[in-house]
């Protein structure tokens, strides 16, 4: 099998209007579509047909981020060191520092300050309102990513 490229990442929303806006209003992706429970035919959540489901974040052309409702969760299942789970999705920006001032003006929080890691690329983190956690990253001439190590 050859994978072409990573289509979405999807999350459970406590508040799926939060996070949307978050993802809008903060990162700056465009809300290309959403679902409806009423869309399933074989629907299996008690939820009122017209209440939304699953909404659709663009990040690039063809690079989405999948916001599903709460519908039917009980608890939070957030990144752990000590888990085998998820830990966290991580996005390139241009300038790390215009980022970090960026998501201080939109009242983001800023879970650490940007630092150059051991990879030689410039990162520092953040979260959704969900608790999921995003690192920023500023690729240099010496990052490994680019360069391999």
């Amino acid at each position: 099998m050859k994978v072409k490229e990573l289509g979405h990442l999807a999350f459970k929303c406590k508040d799926l209007s939060a996070s949307e806006a978050f993802y809008r209003d903060v990162l700056g992706f465009e809300r290309k579509f959403s679902l409806k429970y009423g869309d399933r035919a074989d629907s299996c959540y008690s939820a009122p047909k017209e209440r939304e489901w699953i909404v659709y974040m663009q990040v690039t052309d063809r690079l989405f981020i999948e916001l599903f409702d709460a519908e039917n969760a009980k608890e939070y299942s957030l990144p752990d060191r000590d888990k085998f789970n998820y830990q966290h999705l991580a996005l390139i920006v241009d300038d790390i520092f215009a980022a970090e001032k960026e998501l201080r003006e939109k009242g983001a929080p800023v879970d650490t300050p940007p630092e150059l890691g051991i990879d030689n690329t410039w990162q520092m983190w953040s979260h959704d309102p969900d608790g999921n956690k995003i690192e920023f990253m500023q690729y240099t001439d010496k990052s490994y990513q680019i360069v391999g190590r």
